[in-house]
């Protein structure tokens, strides 16, 4: 799962995958990241639900004469 977060005011630049952050700038992190001291969690980002298989129905109907 993934957390949207922002730099705190005041603290260091942030390198995330490679990536410099100054403070106020938005990121999506993986959750386990999000309670960095350096970041205000601001949401937590849900992956979309699955959809069950496919059902398929069949009526069988008995042929009339």
């Amino acid at each position: 799962m993934k957390s949207l977060v922002r730099v705190k005011e005041g603290s260091f630049p942030v390198r995330y995958d490679g990536v410099t952050y100054k403070a106020g700038e938005e990121i999506e992190v993986l959750s386990d990241h999000a309670e960095h001291p350096s970041f205000e969690i601001l949401a937590v980002i849900e992956p979309p639900k699955k959809r069950g298989g496919k059902t398929v129905t069949t009526s069988e109907t008995e042929p009339t004469e």
